[in-house]
């Protein structure tokens, strides 16, 4: 019913991409030019259309000079280990030719001294710190040595409460200076709690050995919910007895909220919870208690469908797939706007290229709701499968 008005929204997606990459000098994953690679990769595979794939070499070859320039930072979201992990992911699903080991060992062994150091001194926020660097790592077919290093900083950093474990969260603290002089602990995937147990129940899917540490932290999650009745079920931070730091009510999207702890529990084997509060979201939340305002992926409809689309593969729940196409009805409902496909900061709208704030991830968002024949793993790069 929709598949015609995507495939025209997909058709202005690449139009636009294309003029904005003539002007774009920003490399990165999920802000910059790197992620556009995702979907043009992706856009190839849903259209047999060769432009696209040459569009894909184009912008890794792009990337490949942007690193060697020596003046990027490590970090997953616009630094080495996000360029490094989208061309991995490239050729792992056979997008581009090579052999990474040959090419990125010296890269390798770079990301990982940084990605030990910053969890040593507890710098753990995945878009920014050391956590992130941990997704190239996963990407990698043979699990990597690095990995059990990861498990061991974060073994040593984790703080013990009578519910089970967590990580202090102190990149909030820098943001948000109006915070009580009190630990805080972050529920959202950008850059808390979601993204740490995450990426755990990655390695130890690797065969790696993570001790307790999934299970006591997904424990964790589940014990600091909202009291009952409460239109989210979480909030975005909680202190050490688990009362929240700031407003209960948090908004609906893949960065803060209910969603990204969903899609942590249905990753971690906690399918029923999941299920519980996905369904409470899809029966309770909308546009405005939501504060939905673009489509973008990060806390935006394109994001919101694509997370209810990627639980309903993993369930084939029908519920699931209600949410996925109520959500990508409003998508469409918004490209049709004044809104279009802008990211709304500042009381405006501002068209922007890459995954979390940008048009190439509402495009991956839109190819996998259409594309049933193929996984959506470009989504790993935001921890979702």
């Amino acid at each position: 019913m929709y598949q015609k008005r995507v495939t025209h929204i997909l058709k202005d997606i690449s139009q636009q991409l294309d003029q904005l990459l003539k002007t774009d000098h920003q490399p990165g994953l999920l802000g910059g030019h790197t992620g556009c690679a995702l979907f043009y990769a992706y856009y190839y595979q849903l259209t047999g259309k060769e432009k696209y794939l040459e569009k894909v070499h184009e912008l890794v070859l792009n990337s490949m000079d942007a690193m060697s320039s020596g003046e990027l930072l490590p970090s997953h979201c616009n630094g080495i280990a996000g360029m490094v992990w989208c061309i991995q992911h490239l050729m792992n699903q056979g997008f581009v030719d090579g052999d990474m080991e040959e090419i990125f060992s010296d890269v390798d062994a770079l990301l990982g001294q940084q990605m030990i150091a910053d969890l040593n001194n507890r710098q753990y926020d995945f878009l920014h710190e050391g956590l992130g660097i941990a997704v190239y790592f996963l990407e990698k077919e043979s699990p990597s040595p690095w990995l059990s290093q990861v498990v061991t900083a974060l073994q040593a950093a984790a703080t013990h409460l009578p519910q089970g474990i967590s990580w202090e969260d102190r990149f909030s603290r820098q943001s948000v200076p109006s915070l009580p002089d009190e630990p805080c602990y972050n529920l959202g995937i950008a850059h808390g709690m979601p993204a740490i147990t995450t990426i755990l129940s990655r390695i130890k899917a690797k065969g790696i050995d993570t001790g307790h540490l999934v299970e006591k932290s997904l424990d964790w999650m589940l014990s600091v919910s909202n009291p009952a009745g409460s239109s989210s079920i979480y909030p975005t931070l909680v202190n050490k007895e688990g009362v929240a730091l700031t407003a209960r009510h948090s908004r609906m999207g893949w960065c803060y909220g209910d969603l990204p702890v969903a899609m942590t529990l249905l990753n971690g084997g906690y399918a029923d919870k999941a299920y519980e509060i996905l369904a409470h979201s899809i029966q309770n939340r909308n546009v405005q208690n939501g504060m939905v305002h673009d489509t973008c992926i990060c806390h935006g409809s394109a994001g919101i469908a694509h997370i209810f689309n990627r639980a309903y593969l993993h369930t084939k729940d029908s519920l699931l797939r209600q949410g996925a196409e109520k959500w990508l009805q409003h998508t469409i409902e918004l490209y049709e706007s004044p809104a279009g496909l802008g990211f709304y900061a500042d009381g405006k709208y501002e068209i922007k290229e890459g995954i979390l704030e940008g048009i190439a991830g509402v495009g991956l968002a839109l190819i996998a709701a259409v594309d049933k024949d193929t996984d959506p793993a470009w989504d790993r790069c935001i921890l979702l499968s």
